[in-house]
């Protein structure tokens, strides 16, 4: 089962991104990017990749413990960049602005307890709204292009809602994109 833990987002914050999405693909046609589906918009806190089945009570019992003292709060998803900067862009986003240090927090509490070796990376919280599709041409001015768009949108204020719970998330790859279903919920 490929699998992934997640804060999911707001059916509101989802319209707001939906819109934005809308602008930006105006600036970036979908054969320089692969576009995340709206319903699929939400703010990863570790990717766990392919595990047995016999492995899911594992991961909600450290997802439990990672939310262990932290009650619902307030995610405000704010902002749109890219990673890893805009020379070699790989990822467009929206970030996470208030909420950050709380989802940091249980984002850290789970790769410490599932992965073996955690990877060291700083957590940056963020909604992926588009994937760029390896490696970047730019021989028709496209990171410009969707530079300029991404700075029209600022300060790109797509909302706050409390968070209440974190999700474990079946991925299914298709060959139209990902499909997923949230098989476990754990509430803060």
């Amino acid at each position: 089962m490929r699998l992934f833990i997640a804060a999911l987002i707001s059916e509101e914050t989802r319209a707001a991104l939906t819109q934005a999405r809308e602008v930006l693909q105006r600036a970036a046609p979908d054969r320089a990017l692969r576009w995340v589906a709206p319903e699929n918009y939400h703010i990863t806190l570790l990717f766990l990749g392919e595990q047995p089945e016999e492995r899911v009570p594992t991961i909600v019992q450290a997802m439990a413990a990672a939310r262990a003292g932290v009650p619902p709060f307030e995610v405000h998803v704010q902002g749109l960049g890219v990673f890893p900067n805009w020379n070699r862009p790989n990822v467009l986003w929206a970030g996470a602005q208030q909420g950050a240090a709380e989802l940091t927090r249980i984002a850290t509490a789970l790769e410490q307890s599932l992965l073996p070796a955690p990877s060291g990376k700083p957590f940056h919280p963020h909604v992926t709204l588009a994937r760029f599709k390896t490696p970047c041409r730019d021989a028709d001015g496209l990171k410009k292009r969707l530079f300029d768009a991404v700075q029209r949108l600022q300060p790109a204020d797509f909302g706050a809602y409390e968070l209440r719970a974190i999700s474990l998330m079946h991925s299914t790859l298709t060959p139209d994109g990902s499909i997923y279903r949230e098989l476990e919920r754990v509430e803060l």
